[in-house]
């Protein structure tokens, strides 16, 4: 009974590592990728993101974690070198994959303060989107 009990509290720790994104891979040190033809930086997003709420924007950025299979679509964290704490991260929703460490194009819709539940709340998200492996 007793290894059960600490398996299944591995097993949460775990969970909860991975949940918080301990994992993540950063750009900080490394050098700004270029940005899309007509779209905007991860930074833009955030700062114009009462202009483009609602419209479909484009975004290129290194992929620094993919979550797949959630609530049936895949969760990709992009960024692109601008931006600091807080605006340096764009989460784009999509039913294609990319790897950790590719280089993304993505396409979606603008969308501000979409609460998943389970403390999983995103000021501003990119969603529907289609993405391009560059």
């Amino acid at each position: 009974m007793r290894r059960v009990y600490l398996f299944c509290i591995m097993a949460l720790l775990v969970a909860v590592f991975i949940a918080t994104g301990l994992n993540k891979y950063s750009l900080a040190n490394e050098k700004a990728i270029t940005k899309a033809k007509d779209g905007y930086t991860v930074e833009e997003l955030y700062t114009k993101k009462t202009e483009l709420k609602g419209k479909r924007v484009s975004v290129r950025g290194k992929a620094v974690r993919f979550a797949g299979g959630i609530m049936g679509r895949n969760f990709i964290h992009l960024q692109d070198g601008s931006g600091q704490k807080g605006t340096n991260d764009i989460t784009v929703t999509t039913n294609q994959s990319a790897k950790v460490g590719d280089i993304v194009l993505a396409n979606g819709l603008m969308v501000l303060d979409r609460d998943f539940g389970g403390g999983y709340r995103y000021p501003v998200i990119l969603e529907e989107a289609t993405i391009t492996v560059e």
